[in-house]
């Protein structure tokens, strides 16, 4: 009997080191094991593919569109060139025919492009954001367009034959407010790889440091937060703050640091993963932070920094608030002034907690790639009436 055949449609894949490939990577992966399995993606801005089609087994194919490279922080741009990219993605994968269509965000276009153009009509959504909910409302045109965009947006949800969300916070989020059938939406968690949880778990034997050294590693964008911490702990002896990662917000705020002559605080930029241990094996604590409007995203490197077993400050609110409860030496706090953060700060270097080798084993035991992206496999064989033999399904972790 003929094998399945599943597209994958999303704009981030291998070689971009972002959590959305690395989902995307790992579902592939795993599917191809049972289906046969082509990615339909596009380069790094700017950036020529090594080929236009890698093979990357004899069930996975991977096929590049090239996205040409255009200004950093101009919205109005960017949004023109997703919807462009968008709708020439799906009009790609068209080009092979296949059984089944699994499509990520957060592409916003991407959605409607799909319900529209996609030939398959087994579709299935993965919602890694819910950016149309992000879009600003600061005028009564702000608010018309996201008024537009989300009526658009929410109309495309029937075309679906199932949708994931990455927690449950966003699957209520949906239930209540784009009036989908709760049947429809499964929770399919983020995490990390098998062979990042390798090293990172071995970061809670470091040697105690001599500053206190806060890390943030990740996204350096408009969603985050990070004056008021600065500002807490500016020019502060024997306190360090690393920022690693790259955004459309990382030249506002060296532009900040240079010109309030902020001495203890360091970007060394976006960092390849074997340069990156050592800033998390130097690291007092790890940082992240959430403006309140991001309320059912979790960033995905908080299980990075879960599986170091190291203390966690977070600012913010909603659903990552809810997943850290379960976890041991976490700071949480709302309050997005710098006496609030000075405050947990000084609790913490107080407190002195001890890395967590809890926090490490459940991360281990829940939050691997791997064994979640086999959720993906049943979900697909489920719609597609196959067999298959895998139990795992990850609908309420830490519920």
């Amino acid at each position: 009997m003929p094998r399945k055949r599943i597209n994958i449609i999303t704009p981030h894949f291998t070689p971009e080191n972002t959590a959305a490939s690395h989902r995307m990577e790992s579902a592939a992966r795993v599917l191809s094991a049972s289906f046969d399995v082509n990615v339909f993606t596009l380069t790094e801005r700017g950036k020529k593919a090594r080929a236009t089609t890698e093979m990357w087994n004899d069930n996975l194919h991977v096929h590049y569109l090239y996205m040409p490279d255009y200004p950093k922080g101009l919205y109005i741009i960017r949004a023109l060139m997703e919807w462009v990219y968008a709708r020439k993605l799906v009009r790609f994968s068209n080009t092979v025919e296949c059984d089944l269509v699994l499509f990520t965000s957060p592409f916003m276009f991407l959605l409607n492009a799909v319900a529209k153009l996609c030939k398959c009509r087994m579709i299935v959504a993965d919602i890694r954001d819910i950016v149309w909910h992000y879009l600003p409302e600061k005028n009564i045109l702000n608010k018309k367009i996201k008024q537009v965009v989300t009526k658009s947006v929410h109309a495309s949800f029937e075309k679906f034959s199932a949708m994931t969300v990455t927690n449950q916070s966003e699957k209520e989020w949906l239930l209540s407010n784009a009036n989908v059938r709760k049947e429809k939406i499964r929770v399919i968690p983020n995490g990390l790889s098998e062979d990042k949880f390798r090293f990172l778990q071995t970061v809670r034997y470091s040697k105690p440091k001599k500053d206190f050294i806060i890390s943030y590693i990740g996204n350096i964008g408009s969603a985050q937060v990070f004056i008021p911490l600065i500002e807490a702990i500016r020019n502060k002896e024997g306190v360090k703050l690393n920022l690693i990662g790259d955004g459309n917000a990382r030249e506002c705020i060296q532009k900040y640091l240079l010109e309030e002559d902020v001495r203890n605080v360091f970007i060394p930029g976006k960092l390849r993963w074997a340069r990156i241990i050592p800033y998390y094996q130097s690291s007092s604590i790890l940082y992240s932070g959430l403006k309140p409007e991001f309320d059912t995203a979790i960033p995905s490197k908080i299980y990075e920094y879960l599986s170091t077993g190291l203390p966690i400050l977070f600012l913010g609110k909603g659903a990552t608030v809810s997943l850290l409860e379960n976890f041991d030496n976490i700071y949480s706090l709302d309050d997005y002034t710098e006496e609030g953060l000075k405050k947990a700060i000084a609790k913490i270097r107080y407190d002195k907690p001890a890395n967590s080798l809890p926090n490490t084993l459940a991360i281990g035991e829940n939050f691997i790639r791997e064994k979640i992206s086999q959720n993906f496999v049943e979900l697909a064989a489920g719609i597609l009436n196959e067999k298959t033999t895998s139990e795992i399904f990850v609908e309420d972790l830490f519920k």
